[in-house]
């Protein structure tokens, strides 16, 4: 698949994509190797000269060690990168909970540390994720069973480094859609299927429910009232 193949207004028509978040200047992208990171990667870089979005983006990537699947993820992000014409940037990491702490939150605490490294190493103005509306919805509902409404921002600061996240108005299926279209592949973490994992079971279990029986448009709306909230 060539990158020539991606339309410049594809997105504009399909993919509700908010550039207008992203700082000029230097941009990391994280990429895990899912469908909404992969998505990112093309959605932020198709359209223009390679030689442009290679001064302008680089593909970040953390192997947890995790899972057996880890090494091979590392190996096809690097060459999404390739084929990009992206630098690409990864580390194969050692997760080590601390105390209280689960593996999840140890992963992010990882993630998180590399990301700093990498904006300050490479001069980075924002670091770019993939989440997306579904996420925004499944957070919510995660943190209102806690009585706390804090949600998933366009914008944020943790430690310095500015995240910004463009697929906020994109729902998980749609930037599937959008890859199948293309014939492009993307790496599925087989944990997620685990439903003894909180975010699992209110995505796979809880939001269908409610979708059913409650609101087809659950999670839009869900994410609406996120985004009130949170200003």
């Amino acid at each position: 698949m060539s990158y020539a193949r991606f339309p410049n207004d594809w997105c504009i028509v399909t993919v509700k994509i908010e550039r207008s978040i992203l700082p000029p200047g230097r941009i990391g992208l994280a990429v895990s190797g899912g469908a909404d990171s992969v998505a990112l990667a093309f959605l932020l870089t198709k359209g223009g000269k390679k030689r442009n979005a290679a001064k302008r983006f680089v593909v970040l990537h953390v192997d947890h060690g995790l899972r057996r699947e880890s090494a091979e993820e590392y190996r096809f992000v690097k060459a999404l990168a390739k084929r990009l014409g992206l630098p690409f940037r990864g580390v194969h990491a050692k997760v080590a909970r601390r105390r209280g702490e689960s593996v999840e939150m140890a992963a992010r605490r990882v993630r998180l540390a590399f990301f700093a490294k990498c904006a300050k190493s490479l001069k980075l103005d924002a670091i770019a994720t993939g989440h997306h509306m579904d996420d925004v919805a499944e957070t919510f509902l995660m943190k209102l069973r806690r009585s706390s409404l804090a949600g998933i921002r366009a914008t944020s600061e943790v430690d310095g480094v500015r995240f910004v996240r463009p697929l906020l108005g994109c729902r998980d299926s749609e930037l599937k859609e959008y890859l199948r279209k293309y014939g492009e592949e993307w790496r599925e973490d087989a944990s997620n299927a685990d439903v003894s994992i909180e975010r699992n079971k209110v995505r796979h279990e809880v939001i269908p429910f409610l979708e059913r029986t409650l609101d087809r448009h659950l999670v839009r709306h869900l994410a609406e009232i996120s985004g009130r909230l949170g200003r």
